[in-house]
């Protein structure tokens, strides 16, 4: 669990999840804010090597709130109480985050870190991705 292992199995677990390229289809315009929302947290939640630093992955999980707080308020009904599941999952790992001064490597090195970020991989719900997949026009990776 030392290095980069951690960090880019959590980034690799997400992305593998969500199946997604931050790329919205514009054949959708009725997806609106939901979507262009989502669109920004798959980007965010891609692997990017090289900036897993305390300070990069802070502004990052900072992004990654503002951006879920928008979500919940935009998602459609059906998948509304799915997308809250995601933000507090989320929000969570941003905690224990914090709580190691954003260090990866610290997060990693615990048993309960790793089954913090498998939560948070998991709570992608299908229903979710069918939307994103769906109506947002997302295309999968």
């Amino acid at each position: 669990m030392n290095g980069i292992a951690g960090p880019a199995r959590l980034v690799a677990a997400l992305v593998a999840v969500v199946g997604l390229l931050a790329a919205c289809g514009d054949d959708e315009p009725a997806a609106g804010d939901f979507c262009d929302t989502m669109e920004q947290v798959t980007t965010l939640l891609e692997p990017n090597p090289g900036s897993t630093t305390p300070e990069h992955t802070e502004a990052r999980y900072d992004e990654l709130a503002t951006l879920l707080d928008q979500a919940e308020q935009a998602a459609p009904p059906a998948i509304a109480d799915d997308v809250a599941t995601f933000a507090t999952t989320i929000d969570d790992f941003a905690t224990a985050l914090a709580d190691v001064d954003y260090d990866l490597d610290a997060i990693y090195s615990t048993p309960e870190g790793v089954q913090l970020a498998e939560d948070t991989s998991h709570a992608l719900t299908p229903a979710i991705i069918d939307h994103l997949t769906g109506p947002c026009g997302l295309t999968p990776g």
